[in-house]
């Protein structure tokens, strides 16, 4: 391989040239362009003020949700509509409900028919729909 030397070959000139004493006013050119700009100071408080205003927002959240669920009242459901839900849902047996009932709930269900003869005729006579009351 030849030895190649950067001083002996010619040299290629870029084509861009500068004006004679260009970069000696270059600074001062570039700073009366520029608009003086005032830096925009934040206050440290102002950052603090934000972080105090978070922990307080998390705090009342932590004291307000158990006072909520505490103080809150779940709306019962009525007795006519737990007996239409059950009553429609085709899946459940009478022998799964005795076997969720405890021996309190069972003993609510039982009714006390204390109902005379003379209450039943009484009953019969008055009512036109007799023929119901046999069919059934």
């Amino acid at each position: 391989m030849k030895d190649f030397k950067l001083d002996n070959e010619p040299k290629i000139t870029s084509g861009f040239t500068t004006p004679d004493g260009y970069f000696d006013t270059f600074t001062d050119r570039i700073s009366a362009k520029l608009t003086v700009h005032e830096p925009k100071v934040i206050s440290i408080f102002s950052l603090r003020k934000t972080w105090y205003y978070a922990v307080a927002a998390i705090l009342v959240l932590m004291l307000s949700i158990p006072l909520y669920t505490k103080y809150t009242t779940s709306q019962e459901i009525d007795a006519a509509t737990l007996e239409n839900y059950i009553a429609y849902q085709s899946n459940i047996s009478e022998e799964v409900l005795v076997d969720l009932l405890e021996q309190e709930d069972l003993d609510k269900l039982k009714l006390e028919l204390d109902l005379d003869d003379t209450a039943i005729e009484e009953t019969l006579q008055t009512n036109p729909n007799l023929e119901q009351y046999l069919i059934d």
